[in-house]
């Protein structure tokens, strides 16, 4: 594989995955599995000094295979034919066409199997299981020290860097009811941030050793470890858990930071392990979880270059179920245009591709791009969230892993507002409502970085503002009816010519909001206007 040079935010050994993520495109363009290492979007930002490392092709499940039988043959005549030849079964997907993961026995390769599979006339497919890689003010600390900057900061030029949280949370801070699948190397559970925001299975009881709902999988009570098919999602290698807390760390809790959604039900899907790498089945299982357990949207902030039917069939599935999939563009400071990342260069129309942003609003120069297959980026250098080493651990990251979580928190709090809402127009809300950055022009979909509360008032129906006025016993009582979170300046005048400021007002989430004015002798006459 080529050796990549990164300037300040580079991926050590240790952290040999980035990116990966998608953005809505027509729907339909083909992709056959040629085979490469998929990447956890992530590079680290401690050192600034410039390095290169040399991507390694893991040796993880290397020969295990994915085989889709024909849907015309009788799965007895593939079982007899399969039982007869020198390789085993080792899991079947009845949810995804009886999709099988397969391994030959010691004297066949991989090579020698597939062409078998194929030369069989009862697959569709079969291909390699290539490796996946890891690529209203709160009173959280972390956000008020400023350390989380993608969310809030002081502008220090013409852009404005971070998403806009704030402004967006006087409209929508709360997704209780939105279930986000982050598939990823599992989440800390004990963590104090993450607790009280975990998904949990309602027809699971924890801890009793049974399969109480019947999915195959006995005590998933937060989620799903596809890597060894248990109930133990817990993270042992750290990027999960720090991009949960990006989504969804519990919010004007007193500790560390705040994630996009104050709250939030975040489902634990693990299939990268401890060395931040992962099957191509296990993330096709992931997947298959998620839609089959009720997740609205999906965080998969990893990929590579290689492609697979299985996993574009898997995705394609969530998308019959009205999933969006937020997926990182990749860390190689290449054009994804010329050189497509996987799954995020897919062509399914419920996917969003992030870039990353830095500090200075510009892209982060690591980041991929593409005018055609990357939307949009978002904050993704040095970003503060929570980690997996303790339940008070917290560390800063870089990479468009970090930057792909604050869209798909923002996505959750469109869920949460607007519930019926179709995910097209959840995804055209977010795209058409990207603040236009001059060093996206032309290297991305939108032009432009993430705007959380420009996207919700996107699909917020205007409202006509109505003042209505009456007397009480400390003075004039002024009620404004207007749009959510729409800040209005209230002034009188004794002659319709001459207005004077009296008041402030920020409607609240239901549209209304109210102040005294003193009363003063003779006619006054009150306007409300929009700041």
């Amino acid at each position: 594989m080529n050796s990549f040079n990164r300037k300040p935010y580079l991926v050590p050994p240790s952290r040999m995955w980035e990116w990966v993520c998608f953005f809505p495109r027509p729907h339909g363009r083909g992709a056959l599995w040629a085979g490469a290492v998929l990447s956890l979007l992530l590079a680290t930002t401690p050192a600034l000094a410039q390095e290169t490392f040399a991507h390694s092709k893991s040796k993880l499940r290397t020969e295990r295979i994915i085989v889709q039988p024909r849907a015309d043959i009788d799965p007895a005549q593939f079982e007899q034919w399969s039982q007869s030849q020198p390789m085993d079964t080792l899991r079947v997907h009845p949810r995804l066409d009886n999709l099988r993961v397969m391994l030959p026995r010691s004297g066949m390769g991989q090579a020698e199997m597939i062409a078998r599979l194929e030369g069989s006339g009862l697959v569709e497919f079969a291909e390699p299981d290539y490796v996946l890689s890891a690529s209203i003010t709160p009173d959280d600390p972390d956000y008020l020290s400023g350390a989380a900057w993608g969310l809030n900061s002081t502008p220090s030029g013409s852009i404005d860097v971070d998403i806009n949280a704030p402004e967006a949370w006087d409209l929508v801070r709360y997704a209780s009811n939105v279930v986000v699948a982050v598939i990823d190397s599992g989440i800390r559970q004990t963590h104090e941030d993450l607790r009280d925001n975990l998904w949990t299975n309602p027809n699971e009881i924890a801890g009793n050793g049974i399969d109480d709902d019947n999915d195959g999988i006995v005590d998933d009570v937060h989620g799903y470890n596809a890597i060894d098919n248990t109930g133990s999602a817990d993270d042992n290698e750290g990027h999960g858990t720090h991009v949960a807390g990006i989504i969804g760390a519990s919010g004007n809790n007193g500790k560390g930071s705040t994630g996009v959604a104050w709250t939030v039900r975040l489902m634990s899907l693990k299939f990268l392990d401890s060395d931040g790498q992962g099957a191509t089945s296990d993330a096709i299982a992931c997947i298959d979880y998620a839609r089959a357990h009720g997740a609205q949207l999906i965080n998969a902030s990893w990929g590579g270059a290689g492609q697979s039917q299985a996993l574009r069939r898997a995705i394609d599935r969530a998308r019959a179920s009205g999933i969006i999939f937020v997926t990182a563009a990749g860390n190689e400071s290449t054009n994804n245009d010329r050189t497509p990342s996987y799954p995020a260069s897919y062509a399914v129309d419920n996917m969003v591709s992030v870039a990353a942003s830095d500090s200075l609003g510009a892209l982060a120069d690591f980041s991929n791009y593409g005018s055609t297959s990357v939307d949009l980026m978002a904050p993704g250098v040095n970003i503060r969230s929570t980690w997996y080493s303790g339940d008070s651990a917290y560390a800063n990251e870089s990479g468009t892993s970090m930057s792909t979580p604050f869209v798909t928190g923002v996505f959750a709090l469109l869920k949460a507002r607007f519930p019926t809402t179709d995910y097209t127009q959840l995804i055209a809300a977010v795209l058409n409502s990207a603040d236009k950055v001059p060093s996206a022009a032309g290297k991305m979909v939108t032009g432009g970085k993430l705007n959380a509360r420009a996207a919700i008032k996107y699909l917020t129906p205007t409202v006509s503002p109505v003042l209505t006025m009456a007397s009480g016993s400390d003075g004039w009582l002024l009620n404004l009816t207007a749009e959510a979170g729409a800040g209005y300046t209230c002034e009188e005048s004794v002659d319709l010519v001459t207005w004077t400021s009296v008041a402030s007002v920020t409607t609240d989430a239901g549209g209304h909001a109210a102040t005294t004015i003193t009363k003063l002798a003779g006619a006054r006459f009150f306007r409300a206007r929009q700041d």
